[in-house]
């Protein structure tokens, strides 16, 4: 696992603490000239963490295009998540690891639920809480789901007959 994906599955145990930590022990520090540049590197540090942690956009520009893909003949894994959820970026690496493995066998499609393509697909698959991962077989039926926890991806594998 990297270093990054560490942090990501480990990120409200670790990151905020660390921030908080950090900015707590540059108070003792009663020269502002030094102390502000200090707050700005741990606030900038912080900031560019969080963006290596999110998990990005969709996968695809419109609900048409994620009709395609779900009815492209070869099973389909599906995921509703958002940027601001703990754990879809907790499952991030779980599902980066997924794609990587499953590779040309299955399609892989995001949605961020935050995109407006996203509200007409969370509705016709009931996808209403973050995440949620569902697989679909070869003819469009689904076949498994997981909702609000981070990705089994044994389980999906198992699902997409891939394990």
């Amino acid at each position: 696992m990297s270093f990054t994906e560490t942090l990501n599955s480990y990120s409200l145990v670790i990151a905020f603490p660390v921030l908080l930590l950090s900015m707590f022990l540059l108070l003792p520090i009663k020269r502002w000239r030094v102390r502000i540049p200090l707050y700005s590197t741990v606030l900038v540090l912080a900031l560019i963490g969080f963006t290596l942690l999110r998990p990005g956009g969709s996968t695809v520009a419109s609900t048409d295009e994620a009709h395609q893909v779900l009815a492209s003949g070869q099973p389909v894994f599906v995921e509703f998540f958002s940027n601001t959820c703990t754990m879809c970026l907790a499952s991030e690496p779980n599902v980066k690891s997924l794609t990587s493995e499953i590779g040309d066998r299955a399609q892989v499609l995001k949605l961020n639920v935050q995109d407006g393509l996203a509200i007409p697909l969370m509705r016709e698959y009931n996808a209403f809480s973050t995440p949620t991962f569902i697989v679909f077989n070869d003819l469009g039926q689904e076949v498994w789901r997981q909702t609000g926890s981070i990705l089994d991806k044994g389980e999906a594998l198992e699902a997409l007959g891939l394990s």
